[in-house]
C-alpha cells in the first residue's frame, strides 16, 4: 500500500520563500516606482527622444510648425499614458 501513495517533494517550499515574500511588502512607494520605471525604460526613452525632437523642430522651424505640434502632441499623449499606467501599477503593489 505504501508504494501506491505519491511522494511529495519539498523543493522550493522552504522558509526562504517566506522571507522573500515579506521583503516585497516592506518596499517603499518610491522604490516600487523606480522599479516600474526601470521596467519601462523603452517607453521612458521614447518620451525623451520625442521631447528632444519636438524642441529641435521648434528651434529649426523658428516657431510652431505642424511638425512641431504633431511631435509635441504625440509626446504628451505618450507621457500621459506612461504616468497613468505607472500610477495604477504602483497602486496595485
Amino acid at each position: 500500500m505504501s508504494g501506491d501513495t505519491p511522494q511529495r517533494t519539498s523543493e522550493g517550499a522552504g522558509l526562504e520563500d517566506i522571507h522573500e515574500a515579506s521583503d516585497s511588502v516592506e518596499q517603499s512607494t518610491m522604490s516600487v516606482t523606480i522599479g516600474n520605471v526601470r521596467e519601462r525604460w523603452r517607453t521612458a526613452g521614447a518620451i525623451v527622444v520625442l521631447a528632444a525632437t519636438s524642441v529641435l523642430l521648434f528651434r529649426v522651424d523658428g516657431g510652431l510648425s505642424i511638425d512641431t505640434q504633431v511631435f509635441a502632441g504625440i509626446t504628451l499623449l505618450l507621457l500621459l499614458y506612461f504616468l497613468v499606467t505607472l500610477r495604477s501599477d504602483v497602486g496595485m503593489e
